[in-house]
């Protein structure tokens, strides 16, 4: 098993896009990706791994651990 993990120190930088893109070329592998927080948003509020899905493709598992609706 291989861990990549994409880090980022600011919002708005491009890290949920490049993680979709390092998904979607992983297709012909198991590809899961797990976002541990996720802040800023309501509960039911669409957020980064429900656009990691979206563009990665139907391939990928993407799981949120938790949300706060405080931004940090």
């Amino acid at each position: 098993m291989s861990v990549l993990v994409v880090t980022g120190t600011g919002t708005e930088i491009g890290k949920t896009i490049v993680t979709a893109a390092v998904a979607a070329a992983a297709a012909h592998r198991r590809v899961a990706v797990l976002k541990p927080a996720q802040t800023g948003l309501e509960p039911g509020e669409p957020g980064d791994v429900a656009e990691v899905a979206r563009l990665a493709g139907a391939h990928v598992t993407a799981v949120e651990l938790a949300r706060f609706p405080e931004p940090l």
